[in-house]
């Protein structure tokens, strides 16, 4: 990995400072908006119940231009991690509302099928009753036929 050319020869060549409590202090990084992306010395035991305040910088102040363009991209990356929370939020939205549509699309669909077979059955009965309607006719019309037969042309038998 190479170094950046804004650490000095001298703070790279130096050796590695000890805190207050004796132990070797590794490199942080500030991402405060006083010092954005700029590397310290501070104790190993930060964050934890050991209260060592040691703290010393490991890289030269950097030009004011740097600070500001690493702060505006601070600024715009915390804006893009927003607007992608919000696209999550409006995705899992999105997803239960696919998940309700597709919910109500099956129930339709077996109201639409059960729907259909009482149709079809309607139909059926429908159709029955107009067989019988039919059968009931012919023989009526027979019927009537064989009384106006018997009117006209009595029996010359008697």
């Amino acid at each position: 990995m190479q170094r950046s050319s804004s650490i000095s020869s001298s703070s790279v060549d130096a050796p590695t400072p000890r805190c207050h409590c004796g132990v070797t202090s590794p490199i942080r990084t500030a991402w405060r908006s006083d010092y954005p992306g700029r590397r310290f010395y501070g104790c190993s035991g930060y964050g934890t119940s050991r209260k060592c305040s040691f703290f010393q910088w490991y890289d030269p102040e950097p030009p004011a231009r740097y600070s500001d363009v690493i702060r505006r991209l601070l600024e715009t990356n915390e804006c893009i991690r927003s607007e992608n929370t919000e696209l999550k939020k409006t995705r899992q939205e999105l997803l239960d509302e696919l998940r309700r549509l597709q919910q109500s699309v099956h129930e339709t669909r077996a109201e639409l099928e059960a729907a259909v077979a009482a149709s079809t059955a309607m139909e059926d009965n429908m159709l029955a009753s107009v067989v019988m309607t039919r059968r009931r006719g012919v023989v009526i019309i027979v019927l009537i036929s064989m009384i106006v037969l018997l009117v006209l042309f009595p029996d010359r038998s008697r």
